[in-house]
């Protein structure tokens, strides 16, 4: 498998393809607005604030990719994992926003030469966008695997879908 293919591959997989582990767009699937901005008790992250912050780094990302120099960092990381009030409409606008960046990557580096993708992402990165794809699909997997159990606290898992009950 080539770099490139291993890539797509696992944009794909943290994405909307079920392979090893829940994808994404499955692990929020049926999640009302309600459920997703609960938290638990020990104050961890509600679901929508989990969405929100990969919306914001990856939406950086994709700026970037599109040839563009993301906004200057005006927040903190905690400030990413920021929730609205419980709004259905506007959770339903986070979701799709998310599947709509995680859809881009993914078309933008099917189309991207080998050569493009071995380069750096910005001068001075110091390493290349295979080398941050696969950072960030980790760190997708990462958050995933947070909806997931999150769910299950909350008893809003379905565990035909996937990682036990």
């Amino acid at each position: 498998m080539k770099a490139k293919e291993f890539i797509l591959e696992q944009l794909k997989t943290t994405h909307n393809e079920k392979a090893w582990f829940v994808p994404l767009n499955e692990a929020v699937a049926g999640l009302t607005s309600k459920e997703a901005v609960q938290k638990d008790q020990s104050g961890n992250h509600s679901v929508w604030g989990i969405v929100n912050h990969l919306i914001f780094w990856n939406e950086r990302w994709l700026i970037r990719l599109r040839g563009g120099k993301p906004p200057e960092m005006e927040i903190e990381n905690p400030a990413t994992f920021s929730t609205a009030a419980d709004d259905e409409v506007a959770w339903q606008a986070s979701v799709k926003k998310l599947d709509e960046i995680l859809t881009e990557f993914e078309e933008r580096v099917k189309a991207a030469s080998d050569e493009f993708l071995a380069g750096e992402p910005f001068e001075g990165y110091g390493a290349s966008w295979y080398e941050m794809f696969a950072q960030m699909t980790i760190h997708n997997a990462y958050h995933t695997g947070q909806v997931v159990h999150l769910r299950k606290q909350q008893g809003t898992w379905d565990p035909a879908k996937g990682v036990g009950a």
